[in-house]
């Protein structure tokens, strides 16, 4: 095998990683929903997917013995905290936004990203991402169903939305920083713990309700952390490793279309000809 074709090689595995992790985070919505039908609230839900993320993380690292459960760099715990303002961000957008608004607001982070690397990077933006980012925005528009009308904005939201969209455009510049010279293993465990840690501060009133979650509500929680958080965030920072968090963070877009397709065919919701041509855009 020639150079060329290893390193050719080592870019569609960037791209095959990019697209499974987008994939499995479209399950986010699908166990959220699953667990909010068992009388949970978002912030039961949030704390519950750290707790998970923690647990079965830290458990096969303790087992595994190879990688060390925390960073040492600075910049990881950085990360950790944007990662966790993104989440909890996005959830307020909501109460302030319609979901499609708020859904178009924060995928606007691949374009923040972008912007970031050509000062910080230094990176090349191209007439093919810059394409590829006006299409995928105009799926998302599609796909929202903004462009029935009747959106009302709300400035708080709109604020909210912007901040949670800079927040995870900040958490993927690190990963590109750091990607390189840490286990992703080691950088996702430091995330679950601080977002842990956030979450448990943040929601104070609210953890004292875990000590009574049920064996159904903690097995799907398990599911939430390992496929939907676990998973995808150690399979985000191989892909930016391999392709740039550009192309990763453009790429991640699909997972709209994803959940749209998923929740069709699991919850057995509608999805309207709208919603197809978006998806198709994207």
């Amino acid at each position: 095998m020639t150079t060329k074709d290893a390193g050719t090689g080592y870019l569609v595995i960037g791209y095959i990683l990019a697209v499974v992790q987008a994939v499995l985070y479209a399950t986010l919505s699908i166990f959220g929903k699953l667990l909010y039908a068992t009388g949970l609230d978002s912030q039961q839900v949030v704390i519950l997917r750290f707790l998970s993320m923690t647990v079965l993380l830290g458990a096969f690292l303790l087992i595994w013995r190879r990688e060390p459960l925390f960073s040492k760099q600075r910049a990881t715990y950085i990360q950790s905290v944007a990662f966790f303002l993104s989440a909890v961000l996005y959830l307020m957008t909501v109460e302030h936004l319609s979901a499609g608004m708020t859904t178009v607001i924060f995928y606007m982070f691949p374009a923040v990203v972008a912007v970031l690397n050509v000062f910080i990077f230094r990176e090349q933006f191209t007439l093919t991402i810059a394409v590829a980012l006006i299409l995928a925005f105009g799926g998302l528009v599609l796909v929202s169903g903004i462009v029935a009308g009747g959106i009302v904005l709300d400035p708080l939201g709109i604020a909210l939305g912007f901040a949670s969209c800079l927040a995870f455009a900040i958490y993927t510049i690190l990963i590109q920083k750091l990607g390189r010279t840490e286990s992703p293993l080691t950088s996702t465990f430091s995330i679950a713990i601080t977002g842990l840690a956030a979450a448990c501060i943040v929601f104070a009133p609210t953890v004292p309700s875990m000590f009574t979650l049920t064996a159904h509500q903690l097995v799907l929680g398990a599911l939430l952390g390992l496929l939907s958080t676990i998973l995808p965030v150690v399979l985000y920072m191989e892909a930016i490793k391999r392709i740039g968090s550009t192309k990763a963070a453009l790429i991640s877009i699909s997972e709209t279309p994803f959940t749209l397709l998923l929740a069709f065919i699991l919850l057995g919701e509608v999805l309207t000809t709208q919603q197809a041509i978006g998806s198709v855009l994207i």
